[in-house]
């Protein structure tokens, strides 16, 4: 009878342990972005056109359903120095465009135009920020950037990306995407707001207490980007999830390489982060994508392409992707929108981005796959310990520089093993001109917010 009852009681606490064991939830991790140009905002006092363009970051989890679990939003923009308003990111073009039209005081008055330096270059796109980065100095006519995007974010939780678009087509303006307010005088918007429900109404007085800004406009499509989180959704199955973060970092770089003509190849590089993290900061899950793009010189086919600003007369055209150079681009507002518009990140690239061992997305998955269970500070000295000091790769067998023999012949057998292991499909670097993956994984940490998945 004793032992019966002791195995009653074990039997018993098995179930009770099993109830508290944390709970294992399928979610699916999205990444969206949507690239696109502008004219303006506005002209500068000598009448020369500012432009700009902007990308929208959308980093959703969703459940089985299609239902938003949550979501975290944010975009950069990009402008021509000569926009008068403060803490706007700058790019003058390339070196060897001359420059451009300068506004350094934010107070719309021109003197003369930004250094055609690779100097001047390297410090504008190493201080880009994204909207949420700048904070509090977005301001907006209410609230700021951040403040709006958050109450947007928080009416698309428990909805589908269809449900949202249908809310957008329903109760935003059909001039320019911002939800409906009562008072307008314009015939298409007094329309439709007439058209609706008190309790319709009554909603969007709500959301426009706080959030005004448009959903879909010359500022960005963020629209499109949560369309393209659900197109890009991936399946993990996580447990005691507790943060999700994006980051995303940019830098700048000389090359790669020159064309045929002796000319540069210039390029900028940002890299995107989107992880989900247990309370204690470790990694459940983890995205990462990146967006190279060149001057047209580069000879390589496939790479996102941008020839400068309209006015700046274009830049040498490796148009075949043959090493031939065949006169320049032509500079034109069409070329400038069709560029943008055709950026894509590393991964929607797919296949046709070869390296030495298998593709970049091969290559990043299995970085993934190293990166889960660990936090920021532990892949942080994951790099320092086996990769080279020389190019941020890991280390592998056979190196005959000093600075990579001598730290991998200190490693263990284990070690070895383990590296080997990686390098069989990832060989290429986490921290160099090409990006700086770390700063990304970093940047998402810092940027997390807090969720719940059921």
């Amino acid at each position: 009878m004793k032992r019966l009852l002791t195995l009653v009681m074990s039997i018993a606490l098995l179930f009770s342990l099993a109830a508290c064991a944390p709970k294992k939830v399928t979610v699916y991790q999205g990444f969206g972005i949507v690239n696109s140009g502008r004219k303006g905002p506005g002209a500068d006092e000598t009448k020369t056109q500012v432009w700009s363009f902007n990308e929208v970051y959308a980093d959703v989890l969703f459940d089985k359903a299609g239902k938003i679990l949550s979501v975290y939003i944010d975009m950069l923009e990009v402008a021509t120095p000569n926009y008068d308003g403060a803490g706007m990111p700058h790019l003058s073009g390339f070196p060897g465009q001359g420059g451009y039209n300068n506004d350094p005081k934010h107070d719309g008055k021109i003197v003369g135009k930004t250094l055609d330096t690779p100097e001047n270059f390297t410090a504008e796109v190493t201080g880009w920020q994204t909207k949420r980065a700048r904070g509090d100095s977005y301001k907006m006519t209410t609230g700021t950037w951040t403040t709006q995007m958050d109450r947007f974010q928080k009416l698309f939780v428990g909805k589908t990306v269809a449900e949202i678009e249908a809310w957008f087509t329903k109760y935003t303006s059909p001039l320019n995407g911002r939800p409906l307010k009562d008072g307008s005088t314009k015939p298409e918007e007094k329309t439709k707001y007439d058209a609706l429900t008190k309790e319709d109404k009554a909603m969007l007085a709500d959301v426009t207490t706080t959030a005004t800004m448009s959903l879909k406009d010359a500022h960005g499509d963020i629209i499109g980007a949560l369309k393209a989180a659900f197109a890009n959704k991936k399946e993990y199955v996580v447990q005691k999830a507790a943060f999700q973060g994006l980051g995303v970092v940019s830098t700048p770089r000389t090359g790669p390489g020159k064309d045929v003509t002796g000319t540069q190849v210039w390029s900028f590089n940002s890299v995107f982060a989107n992880t989900i993290f247990d309370k204690d900061g470790k990694i459940l899950a983890i995205h990462i994508d990146s967006l190279e793009v060149a001057t047209p010189n580069y000879d390589g086919a496939g790479m996102p392409h941008f020839s400068g600003f309209p006015g700046q007369g274009g830049f040498n055209n490796d148009a075949k992707h043959d090493g031939k150079i065949a006169g320049k681009t032509d500079g034109t507002e069409a070329t400038f929108f069709a560029e943008i518009a055709t950026w894509k990140t590393k991964r929607a690239r797919g296949a046709e981005y070869k390296m030495t061992t298998g593709t970049w997305n091969s290559q990043m998955d299995k970085f993934e796959t190293v990166f889960v269970g660990k936090t920021y500070a532990e892949i942080e000295a994951w790099f320092k310990k086996y990769t080279s000091p020389l190019n941020g790769r890991p280390l592998k067998d056979g190196s005959t520089k000093p600075e990579e023999k001598t730290k991998y012949d200190a490693l263990t057998k284990e070690e070895k093993a383990m590296l080997a292991d990686v390098t069989t499909a990832a060989t290429m670097s986490l921290k160099d001109s090409h990006g700086d993956i770390l700063a990304a994984i970093k940047a998402s940490f810092t940027n997390k917010i807090a969720v719940t998945l059921k």
